[in-house]
C-alpha cells in the first residue's frame, strides 16, 4: 500500500506532507484527502492516482514558469499604468514634484517661473532615470523587490503560475530598466519634447494588442470545444485526448500558448518525446519527469505514439488561432516524426510453408492456455487469412454484423474501423461458409462473436515474455509457426493484399478488398466501390496454397460439433 494512505476511523484517506521549499504556497503543511472507501485495495488505486497528480503539481511549483512572452505582458502592463501617469502630466490634470518645487522657492525667496518650474521637474526626472540606469549597472534594483514579489503572488493565487527566485530577479531588473525610460519620456515632457512618450506608447499599445493565454486555459477549452464537437465519440478516444493533453501540459510547463507556439518549445518537447517513458504512471507513479529523464535504460514510447502528442499539439494551437488566443501560423505543422521503414524492416507476409504451419497448429495445438475455454480463436485466425481483415474488425463482430444482401450474399458487415474505407459489407467467401463458419454464427447465445479484445489475443497469439522464473513462455505464432519478428497476425493480412493483386492485377479492386481509402486518386472520385458480389467472385479465384480444408473441416467438427 502507499505510505501516503492512511485509514481513519473505518474510511482512508490520502495524506501527504507538503515539501518545506514550498510550504508558503499552501494554507496547510498537509495535503488531506478523504477516499471515501473502506477498502484497501482501493484506496491503494485511487492514493497511486491523487500522489501522481500531487507530485505532478510539486514540480510544477517548483519550475520557473514566467516564459518570455508573459514577461513582455507583465512588463508592458506597467509601461502602461506609468504612460497613463504621463498622459496625465502632459494634459496638465497632474503635476509632479510640487513639493520640491515648493521647497525650491522657498530657498530661492522668489516664486518660480513656468519655465523655470518646468526644467526642475525635467531635472528631477532625468536623476530618477540616472539612478535606475545606475542600479541596473551595479546589478542591484532593490526598489522593485517588493512590487515583483506582489505580482508573484498575484500569479500564484490567480493563475497558478509560478515564479522562481530567478525569475522574479529577471523580472525586477525589467521594471527597473521600464522605470528609467518612464523617467526619460516624462523628461522630455516636461520640456516639450513629446517624442519618446509618444513611441513608447505606440509600442506598449501595440504588444498589448496581441491576445494572451496559458497553455493550461486553451487547454481546458479545447477539451470542452472537442468533446461538444463530437456528439458521437468513443469514450476511449475522449480519454486519449485527455491523457495527451496532460502529458503536453507536464512536458511544455503552463507556459504562455504563444510561447508554445515557438520553435524552441516545439524541439524541447520533440527531445523530450523520444525520451517519454513507456507506460509512465504505472512504472514511474511517483517520480517527475525531469527526475525520470536524467537515467537512462528504461522503455520508451514508440514513434507513431509521440507523433500523436505533436497531432494533439497542433490541433491546440490551431484551436487557439481559431478561438483568437492565438494570431501566428502553426509551427507545429508539417513537424512529425518520419516513421517510413526501410524495406527489410517492414511487416513481412506469411509465405506458404508459414501457412502450412499455421494449418497444422489449428488443428492439433490448443487455442487456448488459461479458464475460459477459447475455441473460437480458430474463426479468427482463419477471417484473417481468408477475409484479410484487422484484427480490432475481427474482434468487434456481432451476431447482427452477419447477414444477407438483397442478393441472397452472406456479407460482413463492418460498421467501424481505421478508416472510412473500412465501413463496408464484405461477401463471406465459400471457405468459410464449408467450415461450418455461419452455423456456428447461429448456435452462439451472446451477441458478440469472440471473447477475445484485440489485446488478449495478441498476447496469446504474438507475445514471447520470460516468466518470473526465469523460464522462456512463447505465444502461439513463436512456438508453432515461425520466430521471425517480423511477422505475426497481421502478416496473414499482407499474404492477402498479395493474393489479391496476383487475381486483379487491379490496385482499385484490391484496395477495395483491403478496406483501404483511394479517395486521393483520380480513379476513385470516378468509380463505385467494388459491389459485395464481386469481391467476392475475386475471393474464391485466391491461391489456397498450403490451406487444408479437409483438416480444418474436422478439427472445426472437433472444437464445435458441428
Amino acid at each position: 500500500m502507499s505510505k501516503h494512505i492512511r485509514k481513519r476511523g473505518s474510511k482512508y484517506h490520502y495524506i501527504c506532507r507538503v515539501p518545506a521549499d514550498l510550504l508558503h504556497v499552501f494554507p496547510s503543511p498537509v495535503i488531506s484527502r478523504a477516499l471515501h472507501t473502506d477498502d484497501k485495495k482501493s484506496a491503494a488505486l485511487l492514493g497511486v492516482s491523487i500522489d501522481y497528480a500531487t507530485k505532478q503539481l510539486f514540480v510544477q511549483l517548483r519550475s520557473g514558469m514566467l516564459d518570455a512572452t508573459l514577461q513582455r505582458l507583465l512588463i508592458n502592463l506597467y509601461l502602461r499604468n506609468g504612460l497613463n501617469e504621463l498622459q496625465a502630466i502632459a494634459n496638465g490634470t497632474k503635476v509632479p514634484y510640487e513639493d520640491i518645487v515648493q521647497r525650491k522657492e522657498a530657498q530661492a525667496g522668489y516664486a518660480l517661473t513656468n519655465e523655470d518650474r518646468q526644467e526642475l521637474r525635467a531635472t528631477i526626472a532625468e536623476k530618477m532615470a540616472g539612478y535606475s540606469k545606475a542600479d541596473l549597472a551595479a546589478g542591484d534594483s532593490w526598489m522593485h523587490n517588493e512590487y515583483a514579489a506582489k505580482v508573484a503572488c498575484m500569479l500564484q493565487e490567480q493563475h497558478g503560475v509560478s515564479v522562481s527566485n530567478a525569475d522574479k530577479k529577471v523580472l525586477v531588473r525589467q521594471y527597473e530598466n521600464a522605470s528609467k525610460k518612464l523617467s526619460e519620456a516624462e523628461a522630455g515632457i516636461h520640456r516639450g519634447e513629446w517624442g519618446l512618450y509618444e513611441a513608447l506608447k505606440d509600442r506598449v499599445d501595440a504588444e498589448l494588442s496581441k491576445p494572451y493565454a496559458l497553455l493550461a486555459d486553451v487547454l481546458e477549452k479545447y477539451a470542452l470545444w472537442y468533446s461538444a464537437s463530437r456528439p458521437n465519440i468513443k469514450a476511449g478516444t475522449l480519454d486519449d485526448m485527455h491523457v495527451e493533453c496532460r502529458v503536453l501540459l507536464e512536458i511544455i510547463g503552463n507556459i504562455s500558448i504563444a510561447e508554445v507556439n515557438t520553435l524552441d518549445t516545439l524541439t524541447r518537447v520533440k527531445t523530450i518525446l523520444r525520451r517519454y517513458p513507456l507506460n509512465r504512471v504505472q512504472k514511474f507513479p511517483n517520480q517527475a519527469l525531469s527526475a525520470i529523464l536524467k537515467v537512462t535504460g528504461y522503455p520508451v514510447i514508440a514513434i507513431k505514439t509521440a507523433n500523436e502528442y505533436i497531432k494533439r499539439l497542433k490541433a491546440v494551437l490551431d484551436y487557439a488561432n481559431k478561438a483568437k488566443a492565438l494570431n501566428s501560423v502553426n509551427v507545429v505543422t508539417g513537424e512529425l516524426f518520419c516513421t517510413e521503414k526501410a524495406e527489410e524492416e517492414e511487416r513481412s507476409a506469411y509465405d506458404t510453408a508459414d501457412i502450412t504451419r499455421l494449418i497444422d497448429a489449428m488443428c492439433t495445438k490448443p487455442l487456448w492456455r488459461y479458464n475460459p475455454a477459447k475455441p473460437e480463436r480458430f474463426w479468427i485466425i482463419l477471417i484473417a487469412l481468408f477475409q484479410g481483415f484487422r484484427l480490432g474488425n475481427i474482434v468487434g463482430l456481432t451476431k447482427r454484423d452477419i447477414c444477407q444482401t438483397d442478393k441472397g450474399a452472406w456479407v460482413f458487415n463492418l460498421r467501424s474501423g481505421k478508416t472510412k474505407a473500412t465501413v463496408r459489407p464484405v461477401a463471406i467467401c465459400d471457405s468459410l461458409q464449408l467450415l461450418g463458419f455461419l452455423d456456428w454464427v447461429n448456435s452462439l447465445n451472446r451477441d458478440r462473436l469472440f471473447q477475445d479484445s484485440a489485446d488478449s489475443f495478441s498476447k496469446w497469439y504474438n507475445r514471447t515474455d520470460t516468466r518470473p522464473d526465469g523460464t522462456k513462455y512463447e505465444g502461439f505464432e513463436a512456438a508453432f509457426i515461425t520466430r521471425d519478428r517480423k511477422k505475426c497476425l497481421y502478416s496473414l493480412r499482407h499474404s492477402f493484399a498479395g493474393n489479391v493483386f496476383d487475381v486483379t492485377g487491379d490496385y482499385k479492386i484490391t484496395s477495395d478488398m483491403m478496406g483501404h481509402s483511394t479517395g486521393g486518386s483520380v480513379t476513385a472520385r470516378y468509380t463505385k466501390a467494388t459491389k459485395a458480389e464481386t469481391l467476392k467472385a475475386i475471393s474464391d479465384k485466391m491461391s489456397r496454397d498450403g490451406i487444408d480444408l479437409e483438416r480444418l473441416k474436422a478439427r472445426a467438427v472437433e472444437l464445435f460439433g458441428m
